[in-house]
């Protein structure tokens, strides 16, 4: 299907689940304190999921709180993106954003729509029942500090993103197996490699090209992905770190980029 020669590996899960939050990060490093920039500026597809408003992206159906349209992330993080995306020109493929910084009143929008999803599912839950369901999905803004590494949630380090593939000439999103944001079994990144070692789907299976193609795109500039979710990508932050760990042994100590302000959002971006 691809004139791709690639693999994704497959990870231990149990390693990969090691908290990233205990993973310092280092304030001397050149990139420390990278600018963000705004993907208008790039070749990057980006569609703000967490901002639509039409009631299309599920499981939100509406714009969470503290939201914005805009796209922005770390200097280097963009550019590296940008070389990522076009390796996949001659698939008629590109890069979708879906999320990349991530402001912590975003976050905050975020928990309370699944604290609540939590109460409406479970009337009877108590609060440390809510705050568990919650964490199935989204970290806990409510610990935030901007001096404490072991607080910060990851996109509001400017260099995470939410990605998938949609078709180039038709904008068409690409078949990734299962949809964005739908925390379940078949979005672990490795699903479809494991369900082709023991003979439940054949070679050339699209699910199993795009991710494919995907995270070798990716990996082409250093991208890792928290192979979790096939949809969740780092670079030189905590994540990347523990994972670059769990599967090659050889990160850095520390994490380069941490908490940063949130950009200068235009007034109407926000919802």
């Amino acid at each position: 299907m691809y004139a791709i020669d690639y693999q994704i590996p497959l990870v231990d899960l149990s390693k990969i689940r090691l908290p990233h939050n205990q993973i310092p990060v280092d304030e001397q490093s050149p990139l420390f304190d990278e600018p963000l920039v705004n993907l208008k500026g790039y070749d990057l597809p980006f569609l703000s999921w967490h901002a639509v408003t039409d009631g299309s992206n599920d499981p939100y159906g509406k714009a969470i709180r503290g939201s914005h349209q805009e796209g922005w992330l770390r200097k280097t993080v963009a550019e590296k993106l940008e070389r990522a995306n076009g390796l996949l020109k001659p698939f008629n493929a590109e890069l979708l954003i879906l999320d990349a910084y991530r402001s912590i009143e975003c976050q905050r929008g975020l928990w309370h729509f699944f604290y609540e999803r939590g109460r409406e599912e479970n009337p009877a839950a108590t609060e440390e029942d809510l705050r568990q369901y919650a964490l199935g999905y989204v970290r806990d803004p409510r610990i935030f500090n901007p001096l404490d590494s072991r607080t910060f949630p990851i996109h509001i380090t400017g260099s995470s993103i939410d990605v998938t593939l949609r078709r180039r000439n038709t904008g068409e999103w690409m078949n990734m197996g299962s949809r964005f944001e739908e925390i379940i079994p078949i979005s672990t990144t490795d699903y479809f490699e494991r369900q082709l070692q023991v003979g439940t789907i054949e070679e050339n299976d699209e699910r199993l090209w795009n991710r494919r193609l995907m995270d070798w795109a990716l990996r082409s500039e250093d991208f890792l992905n928290d192979p979790i979710l096939y949809w969740h990508y780092d670079w030189g932050n905590q994540i990347w770190i523990k994972v670059k760990n769990a599967i090659y042994g050889n990160a850095p100590a520390k994490a380069w980029y941490g908490h940063i302000e949130a950009p200068e959002w235009g007034v109407e971006e926000q919802v």
